[in-house]
């Protein structure tokens, strides 16, 4: 309320301080540039630095999507042997995940695991893995993912009412969970954590409870 307060006061303290302050007066040019419809004012004008705001900035924004690029493509990066985490998991094997000398977690394979939204919990879905691998339960009022370090685990997001996004800040993602259709995200268990996951979509009146703690242990 403070913020929302000072803000306005801002913003209408400049609205009606211009609005009067710089009103015409009686005899004055309505137009004291003379300004023409169409036609540019060439006194105004200035290529040197039109040029340089249009360039530069088109400079910056090439830069910034190569160098967003790869991470971008490691975060959505496809299943099976030309990704960064292999293909699924078969019964016996381990993601036996790693960070590479560029920085990207890679993985031998990954585990699934099911997460759905709904007004206003997560629900989780081991899909049958063993407890060593996944388990969950609920305490303290929300519920918890147990997942284990050095195991990387491919989520499958779905929604049973509005739009959520689940955002885990442990693992440095964000996905949008969509009504009508499956979503996905890597989550590479790479070290010993634990962190709140939450709804980073606006869902509804208790958007901002919509909780649920996971832990990774070795």
């Amino acid at each position: 309320m403070l913020w929302s307060l000072l803000v306005g006061a801002i913003a209408f303290g400049w609205l009606y301080h211009h609005s009067f302050f710089y009103r015409s007066e009686d005899g004055e040019s309505p137009n004291v540039d003379n300004l023409e419809v169409g036609v540019f004012p060439k006194d105004y004008d200035n290529l040197k630095l039109e040029v340089t705001w249009t360039v530069l900035p088109f400079i910056l924004i090439v830069w910034l999507t190569y160098i967003s690029w790869a991470p971008l493509d490691a975060v959505w990066s496809q299943t099976g042997p030309d990704g960064y985490h292999g293909s699924e998991c078969q019964e016996g094997e381990s993601s036996n995940n790693y960070i590479d000398s560029d920085g990207y977690v890679r993985s031998e394979c990954y585990w699934e695991v099911g997460i759905v939204g709904q007004q206003w919990f997560w629900n989780f879905d081991c899909m049958g893995l063993s407890e060593d691998l996944c388990s969950t339960d609920f305490a303290g009022g929300i519920p918890h993912l147990n997942l284990t370090t050095g195991e990387t685990y491919f989520a499958i997001l779905s929604s049973n009412d509005v739009t959520h996004a689940v955002k885990n800040p442990g693992f440095g993602m964000m996905e949008d969970v969509v009504p009508g259709q499956e979503t996905y995200l890597w989550m590479p268990a790479v070290e010993d954590m634990s962190f709140l996951m939450l709804c980073a979509e606006y869902c509804g009146d208790n958007h901002a409870y919509m909780t649920a703690q996971v832990n990774v242990n070795s």
